[in-house]
């Protein structure tokens, strides 16, 4: 007869009862280690998207997903010459919010460097790469737009030509990707009646200087929606990608260090600063929680399985009595720990299997999540059992005459 079954099945009830409280608690601990690392994983799919080998950003900053960064496009053309450099193409970043039948969204929108880079890093799930510089995008699918399907921005409507999966930001913003003119046209749209008390204030200031009262045809021209000062810079770009030859890449790199308006990171260094900025406080945060219900989880346990050792005193000091051997005795309380256990991961994962994929942040569970989580389990209730094991060996046999 196995003592630790039949006192299982005596307090049936309460048994499964405690095994699916435990159950739901470790499904939030590895809810909360997915979505860590699916935020992970989200802040950093951009970067390896993008196939780069030395990304160029604005003096002191790191990088167009931590901070604005602004780059004057010549950049690209100095960079394409340093010896070594296989190719330069543009990228502009920036976060916007539109509604769209009736439903708001939230985009990450990508400019990409047409027609050198086309999206061809992007893994698509259905459609192709950009083919024209204008009017063309590829979205994430959690955006629920479909292949031919558009999307008005800067009062132009834009065709859905490719889907990607699981392109998302730190944040969990779906990326749609564009070429960088299209990217700029939509980042400086504003509204007809802005442009033109824009264009207003601009004919006031001229008429305050000399250059204006001296030429009064300089009003018409300035108030022209075709024309546009040549010494007005063009739009900048958040950073500059280089792709180098291998060989090479020590060199070219402190080449462009030595430039003083950029900053210089290579694909693993601007990951690092992602991961060290933005998601770091999140990971304090996701592991403060996992320890309170580590802890919290491990306590249930303990004052479980101390309340079941205490009603079997009796029954361990009749079979101390009768000479049972020491570790018979406690297998008994660590097989009922090990069962609790066992039922609750099992509880946690078929939950999670169920509610994981709705979750509003993608949930990513890793292989190393899949083989911790259980490991973690039974050392939980391993520990847990630490009471009644120490009750146990504290029964004095001559309980057993005891009524």
């Amino acid at each position: 007869m196995n003592l630790a079954l039949r006192d299982v099945r005596r307090h049936l009830a309460r048994f499964v009862g405690t095994a699916g409280g435990l159950g739901l608690l470790l499904s939030v601990v590895i809810a909360m280690q997915g979505i860590y690392a699916g935020m992970v994983d989200d802040a950093t799919i951009l970067t390896r998207a993008m196939q780069a080998d030395l990304w160029i950003v604005a003096r002191d900053t790191r990088g167009p997903f931590a901070e604005s960064s602004r780059l004057d496009p010549s950049v690209e053309a100095r960079a394409a010459s340093v010896p070594g450099v296989l190719r330069a193409r543009p990228y502009t970043y920036q976060l916007i919010q539109r509604e769209h039948r009736g439903a708001v969204m939230r985009i990450a929108l990508v400019g990409l460097g047409w027609p050198d880079d086309p999206g061809r890093s992007v893994p698509l799930v259905r459609g192709r790469w950009l083919q024209q510089p204008h009017g063309e995008m590829i979205v994430d699918a959690s955006l629920g737009l479909g292949i031919g399907e558009s999307l008005v921005l800067a009062g132009e409507p834009y065709r859905v030509v490719g889907l990607t999966k699981n392109a998302l930001t730190s944040g969990g913003d779906s990326v749609a990707f564009m070429s960088v003119a299209d990217a700029q046209l939509v980042a400086l749209d504003q509204p007809s009646e802005a442009t033109v008390l824009e264009r207003q204030r601009v004919v006031g200031r001229l008429s305050r200087t000399d250059l204006g009262r001296g030429q009064p045809g300089l009003e018409d021209l300035v108030m022209d929606p075709r024309w546009r000062s040549p010494a007005l810079a063009s739009p900048p770009v958040a950073a500059v990608l280089v792709e180098v030859a291998p060989p090479r890449l020590a060199a070219v790199q402190e080449i462009m260090r030595s430039w003083g308006d950029v900053s210089v990171y290579t694909q693993g260094e601007e990951e690092s600063l992602l991961l060290g900025g933005v998601v770091a406080r999140a990971r304090m945060q996701i592991g403060l929680f996992t320890v309170i219900l580590t802890v919290t989880a491990a306590v249930i346990v303990m004052m479980v399985i101390y309340n079941l050792t205490l009603e079997k005193t009796h029954d361990l000091a009749v079979l101390k009595l009768m000479g049972a051997p020491r570790s018979r005795l406690l297998g008994l309380v660590l097989q009922q720990s090990w069962l609790l256990g066992a039922l609750g991961y099992a509880v946690a994962f078929g939950l999670g299997a169920l509610v994981f994929p709705h979750f509003p942040r993608r949930v990513l569970i890793t292989e190393s999540i899949s083989l911790v989580a259980p490991l973690a389990t039974l050392a939980i209730v391993t520990m847990a059992s630490v009471l009644g094991l120490s009750h146990v060996m504290r029964i004095d046999p001559s309980r057993a005459l005891e009524g």
